[in-house]
């Protein structure tokens, strides 16, 4: 299970995958492989509630989520699931259209499907920690891609890595030593730099640029 924000410890998420075929569920073998997880057997959608009743995951990742998604208005009670337990929608090609189909059955993140171990591990603890992490805007040519890189500061690279786990100002004061005004500062630093709005479009683009370490 995941543990505490606060504790400086690892955080562990046990992920229960769901896929519509068992033939697909050998996506998530090298997932399984990392410190950070402990991957349940994968549950097919018509499994899914019994499994999140009976396992209790911190999280769930559905894989083919355009199938999924298909076949989400004869299943009942997802719903119920999804607002209490987080999930990520795995899709081949998201759109809008598609994470507004997600958000009417309250999954909020959506990303695509081939996304890296480690970047579905930081979109795992994003989640968790109660963040949308959605498609980001189109990446910008690769010279602004160096310059965002450079902009950051290692503190401020810290901060944001800080922010993905979930982090408050307070928090981030407490861990990084620092007072809350500064905390407050650093963050505000990063969402500037990056072009983000929010946390969560910081956290998403950090994740999608590398800079958000697992």
């Amino acid at each position: 299970m995941a543990e505490d924000h606060q504790s400086g410890e690892p955080v562990h998420f046990m992920v229960l995958p769901c896929v519509d075929s068992m033939v697909h569920a050998s996506r998530f073998v090298v997932l399984g492989r990392l410190r950070e997880v402990e991957l349940l057997p994968a549950a097919l959608p018509s499994t899914l509630l019994f499994r999140v009743q009976n396992e209790s995951p911190d999280v769930i990742v559905i894989a083919e989520g355009e199938a999924f998604l298909a076949g989400s208005g004869t299943r009942r009670g997802l719903e119920e699931v999804f607002a209490e337990t987080p999930a990520i929608l795995l899709a081949a090609r998201p759109n809008a259209a598609l994470m507004r189909t997600a958000e009417r059955i309250k999954i909020h993140s959506v990303i695509p499907l081939e996304v890296t171990a480690h970047q579905l591990v930081t979109a795992i603890a994003a989640t968790v920690a109660g963040f949308a992490v959605t498609v980001p805007r189109p990446a910008p040519a690769r010279a602004e891609v160096m310059r965002i890189t450079e902009e950051l500061t290692a503190r401020e690279v810290e901060v944001l890595r800080l922010m993905a786990r979930g982090r408050t100002n307070k928090q981030l004061a407490s861990e990084l030593r620092i007072s809350e005004h500064t905390a407050k500062f650093h963050v505000s630093s990063v969402l500037a730099k990056l072009g983000a709005r929010t946390r969560t479009e910081a956290v998403t683009i950090g994740m999608t640029r590398g800079l958000v370490a697992v």
